[in-house]
């Protein structure tokens, strides 16, 4: 079963590169828009989709105690956002559609990581692992093909490559509804049998968000996640305009970034077993501060690829989805990934929204320097935690 899923979160990962990589270069190079907000909002408008999304269906998730109808629901919403885009031609409109798309497929990720941390309770942090390695195979895939795409005629390319993957992702769609076996993660309970699905949800959630160690998680990925996506959310744009990189470098410096960070799965399982996710944040966030702070310094775009390319990111997402299904029962991990999926969405709203704030007015040599800021919050609060007595707090349960 959990094949199944590698292969659904591959197309995420492809899903992913074509709208938060590619999109904003084609808003800009094919449809004109001149406004960096505008650019960074095609980042944070689907976020703020996600964040109703992740937590509206992973409490859903917890009041059912199934998990496939999520599942399907998410990449039901990849296939319609991807078919729909190419037909879009102004800057608004494709806004509006990928926002509204988002309050379907931000439901997929968070219901991949809950299924396969309850599949393999033992070895949570290794299944995470190599779920998103699989994403990041989409990554790859997505970088490279992409930039072949994006090579001729920006706009006819990206709304065919947008199509064929759209297509996928609707076909797997299918593949996913007759061989993926539903899991039910929540026993039955007469008292909680005869109250409404809403007041479930209502009350899945209140016990979530008074879980203090799965909010103070939540303040220190925000951080982590903001200054990444301040980057991330326009590093197209940067390479491209900022540091005057060709289309074939741009694909070669994301299919570099995908393929290291494919090679990190293999070993960052383990390392967060052995050291600790706690630890292994700490780290990670403070690579990634020196990351950002060469990144700000060179002009070089081969130097700025390989920096970009350092396989970071497994290490955070790994950590904090373990710490947040460690955090959360089993009954309630769909709500307790949904919870943490929402806040790398919020992050993802406030990073490139400050981004371009910030280059639209000083320019894109700005958002480098944003996201060292950022990730200097993150890794105070990381180490200090680490030398803070922790709370002691049991997993949050709704009582029956």
């Amino acid at each position: 079963m959990l094949v199944l899923l590698w292969f659904a979160a591959f197309i995420e990962g492809l899903s992913l590169t074509l709208v938060q990589g590619f999109l904003p270069l084609y808003l800009r190079g094919a449809l004109g828009e001149t406004s960096f907000v505008t650019i960074g909002a095609i980042v944070a408008v689907p976020a703020l989709g996600t964040i109703l999304a992740s937590n509206f269906w992973g409490g859903l998730s917890d009041v059912t105690g199934r998990l496939k109808p999520f599942i399907l629901v998410g990449l039901l919403g990849y296939a319609g956002a991807l078919a729909g885009l190419p037909l879009l031609r102004s800057g608004p409109l494709v806004l509006a559609f990928v926002g509204v798309a988002a309050l379907f497929f931000g439901t997929h990720a968070p219901s991949l990581k809950t299924y396969v941390t309850l599949a393999r309770p033992d070895r949570r942090e290794h299944a995470l692992a190599y779920l998103l390695m699989f994403q990041s195979v989409g990554w790859l895939v997505g970088s490279i093909g992409g930039e072949r795409f994006l090579e001729g005629e920006l706009g006819p390319g990206f709304r065919l490559a947008l199509a064929i993957c759209g297509g996928l992702a609707g076909v797997y769609t299918l593949v996913l509804a007759i061989w993926l076996r539903d899991w039910r993660h929540r026993p039955a309970s007469p008292r909680r049998e005869s109250r409404s699905w809403l007041a479930g949800l209502w009350a899945d959630l209140a016990s979530l968000y008074e879980n203090p160690r799965l909010l103070s998680l939540c303040v220190l990925t925000f951080f982590i996640v903001a200054g990444n996506y301040a980057m991330w959310g326009f590093f197209t744009v940067f390479y491209t305009e900022h540091l005057h990189a060709s289309m074939r470098m741009l694909g070669w410096a994301l299919g570099l970034s995908s393929a290291l960070g494919i090679v990190s799965f293999f070993y960052v399982g383990p390392l967060v077993r052995r050291f600790g996710g706690p630890r292994v944040i700490a780290v990670g966030s403070t690579l990634y501060m020196l990351m950002y702070f060469g990144i700000a310094l060179s002009r070089d775009p081969r130097v700025v690829a390989v920096l970009f390319a350092l396989p970071l990111y497994g290490m955070i997402n790994v950590s904090t989805n373990a710490l947040a299904a460690e955090y959360s029962s089993a009954e309630q991990r769909g709500g307790g990934l949904g919870v943490l999926n929402g806040t790398y969405a919020l992050a993802t709203i406030v990073g490139p929204l400050a981004g371009g704030l910030l280059a639209d007015r000083i320019g894109l040599g700005s958002i480098p320097w944003m996201a060292l800021g950022f990730l200097a919050c993150a890794t105070l609060i990381a180490w200090r935690s680490l030398f803070t007595p922790g709370i002691a707090q049991v997993p949050g349960r709704i009582a029956d």
